[in-house]
């Protein structure tokens, strides 16, 4: 019923898995986006939020000092008018998941308002644009960044947003 493992080789597939999962976060520039970094802890997932609005526009932000490029959106909200910024992650790991998101659509954003540098911003945990498009960066049940994630988790993850 049960077949012996090699054990000789368990250490030589842990190494592959250790391996491919290191390529893949090196493919990605997240420089200071990094899960506990100084950014990441302005996060505080206990003080989420949500808001509704227009997308304006996709611009490439750099939060802080000496971080990787990243992408934001900035959204009219609904009840104010107000323009906010929007930080959705890193460059490298949000531009290919949001490459049918187009300014003009209804975005309902759920996130974290932050103060960087004296200016109100959020960091995006997920955003829903019309009835259909979800696009997730981070956990909702602790706000750990999606980019962060092993390929398998993130895998998980993707498959609960279809």
């Amino acid at each position: 019923m049960f077949k012996k493992v090699n054990l000789k080789l368990v250490p030589l597939l842990c190494l592959c898995v250790l391996t491919a999962t290191a390529a893949c976060a090196a493919d990605m520039n997240i420089k200071g986006w990094e899960k506990g970094g100084k950014y990441d802890k302005l996060y505080d997932n206990t003080d989420r939020d949500v808001f509704k609005g227009t997308l304006i526009k996709i611009v490439d932000i750099t939060p802080l000092e000496g971080m990787a490029e990243g992408v934001g959106i900035v959204v009219r909200d609904k009840e104010d008018g107000e323009e906010v910024l929007v930080h959705l992650g890193p460059k490298d790991f949000v531009e290919p998941r949001i490459k049918d998101l187009r300014p003009g659509v209804i975005v309902k954003v759920y996130g974290v308002l932050v103060d960087i540098n004296g200016k109100f911003e959020y960091m995006a945990a997920k955003v829903k644009a019309g009835e259909e498009r979800k696009y997730k960066f981070r956990l909702t049940k602790d706000g750990v960044p999606f980019w962060s994630l092993s390929p398998a988790e993130r895998e998980k993850e993707e498959a609960d947003i279809e």
